[in-house]
């Protein structure tokens, strides 16, 4: 809705709040109560108090997954401040809260842009009260309708952005829902409309595409708290090395807890464990005793067999 001279901007502090300097970041962190959808530029206007027309504007462009912000600047939006999401009516002299897109532009010449343009004449008209176009442009109308050639000449409507509240695409137009509000100039308090300067009203025409949206209310409303960094998960101390010639454990020494060390050779026995024994070597070493001791006796039998039978010989003769 047009603007309405003679307001005055209330403080950005009042009732002590803060207001959010960096939306495109909370954007990006999706810490937004309101969706973005596929935009590629997020205009947001946000309040620090329901009741207080001074307002942070601020543009943001998509870098990749995120947004970055590419201009910030104050304005001022309707007089008496925001309504709360859906409650918005005709006469309240306030601005509504959501996310709108943005598919319409008017103005006195078309600065060059891809949104749909309505070059304003002495016969343009938006909707008002009562009219088949409730909040849409037309030409012609009635009284009712508001004369957008008016406000244009007055420098209000010189370069606007059609925030699409209470209209397709974004929702049927409900009448008594309010109408007109568009993002434009003349850097005052208004009727419902957000205001600024004449320089970023023409940027925001050339720069936005239709799909890109404006996010708008009081900060508490528009954003969410930062979320919190998750802790990262512990990681596992690695094993103490042993000490020098302590003797392993037996699940440290099986072949499941490492690797089996290499043997380097063949032939020479282990540094660390005794020449293993042969017990084939050992029992043909007994026997070979056990014949040499047979072979004695056996001599020594023979031995004797013989000089038995010689004393038998000699006894005889």
């Amino acid at each position: 809705m047009a603007l309405v001279a003679g307001f005055t901007a209330l403080p950005t502090t009042a009732r002590g709040a803060t207001q959010e300097t960096a939306p495109c970041a909370k954007l990006a962190a999706a810490e937004v109560s309101f969706p973005a959808g596929d935009a590629n530029r997020v205009v947001f206007v946000t309040a620090t108090d329901a009741n207080q027309a001074s307002v942070l504007i601020t543009g943001c462009a998509r870098d990749g997954p995120g947004y970055l912000q590419e201009w910030q600047v104050a304005g001022f939006i309707g007089a008496k401040g925001f309504a709360p999401a859906g409650t918005l009516g005709e006469g309240e002299f306030r601005s509504p809260t959501g996310s709108f897109s943005a598919t319409e532009a008017l103005g006195l010449a078309d600065p060059g842009t891809t949104l749909a343009y309505h070059v304003i004449n002495p016969r343009s008209r938006w909707g008002g009260p009562g009219s088949p176009s409730y909040n849409y442009y037309l030409e012609g109308g009635s009284p009712r309708d508001e004369n957008l050639w008016y406000w244009a000449n007055q420098g209000t409507y010189a370069q606007a952005t059609v925030i699409n509240y209470n209209r397709m695409p974004d929702s049927p137009a409900v009448p008594g829902a309010d109408y007109a509000i568009f993002f434009g100039a003349g850097n005052r308090p208004s009727a419902g409309c957000v205001s600024t300067t004449l320089e970023i009203a023409t940027r925001v025409v050339t720069t936005l595409s239709p799909g890109d949206r404006f996010i708008m209310g009081v900060v508490g409303d528009v954003f969410l708290p930062a979320r919190p960094i998750p802790a990262a998960a512990p990681t596992a101390a690695p094993p103490a090395a042993e000490p020098t010639g302590v003797a392993s454990s037996p699940a440290a020494s099986s072949p499941a807890a490492g690797p089996v060390p290499s043997v380097t050779s063949t032939d020479a026995p282990s540094a660390t464990e005794p020449e293993a024994q042969n017990p084939g070597q050992d029992a043909g070493g007994t026997d070979f005793v056990l014949a040499g001791i047979l072979l004695v006796l056996a001599g020594l039998a023979a031995v004797a067999v013989v000089v038995v039978l010689g004393r038998a010989a000699a006894s005889g003769g």
